[in-house]
């Protein structure tokens, strides 16, 4: 049976007001999907993006709203601040490394 991979990616800008926007983006890929299972995959894809999409774009507006409240050089101290605490760059790579191990 002939086998195919799959891509399926979903983006929008959503205006803010005030000259600003947020821009979720999300996008999976299935390997090595049978071609006579494509539309069962695709559907489900399409589902889980939904999902996905919905809570990115309120992550990302919740972050938008602390950068517009703190304003940005505030913000940006912040997050430096949470990468110092979390142990710098190196361990934030290596925790999103592990965590992609769980996944």
């Amino acid at each position: 049976m002939s086998k195919m991979d799959i891509n399926v990616s979903r983006d929008m800008t959503i205006n803010t007001g005030n000259y600003s926007s947020i821009k979720p983006s999300i996008s999976i890929t299935l390997k090595d999907v049978d071609v006579k299972d494509v539309d069962v995959a695709y559907s489900n894809i399409a589902e889980v993006l939904d999902d996905l999409m919905m809570l990115e774009t309120v992550a990302i507006s919740n972050e938008m709203e602390s950068i517009q409240e703190m304003n940005y050089k505030e913000y940006k101290k912040m997050c430096e601040n949470s990468i110092d605490a979390m142990g710098g760059i190196a361990n934030v790579l290596k925790n999103i490394k592990n965590a992609f191990k769980e996944i």
